[in-house]
């Protein structure tokens, strides 16, 4: 498995978590999509996460190639939850406590790997009957030339 798919694979881990159960404010872990933003159903949870993996910055490249990759977790909520804008601010909240257990996501990144980028608060474009919020996070590793 490559670094990036290491890092996609822990973090859609850490957001599956997500749950009442687990201590969290939400269930939004019930449903993670990657590289997708879904539509829910009625059938689906009032909330969701979307994990979009965005460009990759190269710094060094020698033997070993530093790079920083862009991840952006969204946060979708059904328009008809009560107060979306606070429920959004809830499922914000439980990204930020599921992904920052640790800098390093458990050793995949280089130490203190994982930065927090822009939160973006509840946002409802207008006959929409979705709310979505997004953190964006970066994550910087090395690769060994020739072996992602």
């Amino acid at each position: 498995m490559s670094v990036r798919q290491s890092i996609l694979t822990e973090i859609v881990s850490r957001l599956s978590g997500i749950s009442l159960l687990g201590g969290y404010q939400t269930d939004a872990g019930a449903l993670v999509f990657v590289g997708q933003t879904p539509a829910l159903s009625e059938a689906d949870p009032e909330q969701a996460l979307a994990l979009v993996v965005g460009s990759d910055a190269v710094g060094y490249q020698g033997e070993n190639v530093l790079t920083q990759l862009s991840i952006v977790v969204h946060a979708i909520l059904r328009a008809d939850v009560d107060e979306p804008t606070l429920a959004s601010e809830a499922v914000i909240a439980d990204i930020k406590k599921a992904v920052e257990i640790d800098r390093d996501l458990g050793g995949i990144l280089t130490p203190r790997g994982l930065e927090r980028g822009t939160t973006t608060a509840a946002l409802r474009s207008q006959g929409s009957e979705y709310v979505a919020a997004t953190v964006e996070y970066r994550c910087r590793f090395v690769e060994r030339w020739g072996q992602p």
